[in-house]
């Protein structure tokens, strides 16, 4: 199993954008009003992702609802509702839009076994669980790291090495 590349810049994008509200928000400050709103190009050159594909992917995600686009002059992005209420398992949903993990689980699958087959109510079972853990997890329970830690930071070569 593996989240398309989408969800996975959908979910930097959402991390981005709450770690700048807090940052902003522990200074006292109105993230939206009173501070520069995050621009696509920044969050791109951040994680060191295509601004193409971030682009598309924050326009899916103004259109269901999870974050505000503002164009122009003091333009950028922000999120459209608390970071509580945004469910890890319904972002993945909305930016994968179907999930096939074998054949017979798609509407247009010609499997032969398929009347008879006992793997795929298992597998059904272990895509389910994926869901649940999914659902259990909100934007606030990932976006933050402690202060000191701020801001966020990926590694992309892999585990540290220890000596």
């Amino acid at each position: 199993m593996q989240l398309n590349q989408q969800t996975d810049f959908a979910f930097r994008l959402l991390m981005y954008l709450a770690d700048h509200a807090a940052r902003h928000n522990a200074r006292g400050t109105n993230a939206e009003e009173t501070i520069a709103l995050p621009k696509i190009r920044e969050i791109a050159d951040y994680f060191e992702i295509s601004y193409n594909h971030l682009m598309k992917v924050a326009n899916a995600l103004a259109a269901r609802g999870y974050v505000k686009a503002r164009r122009g002059k003091g333009g950028g992005l922000a999120l459209a509702r608390a970071e509580s209420s945004i469910s890890l398992g319904a972002v993945a949903r909305d930016m994968e839009g179907h999930w096939e993990l074998v054949e017979c689980f798609s509407t247009t699958g010609d499997c032969r076994i398929a009347a008879s087959c006992r793997l795929a109510p298992v597998l059904g079972e272990a895509l389910e669980a994926f869901w649940a853990v999914l659902d259990r997890y909100t934007l606030a329970d990932i976006a933050h790291l402690p202060p000191g830690d701020l801001p966020l930071t990926f590694h992309r070569h892999g585990p540290p090495t220890t000596q």
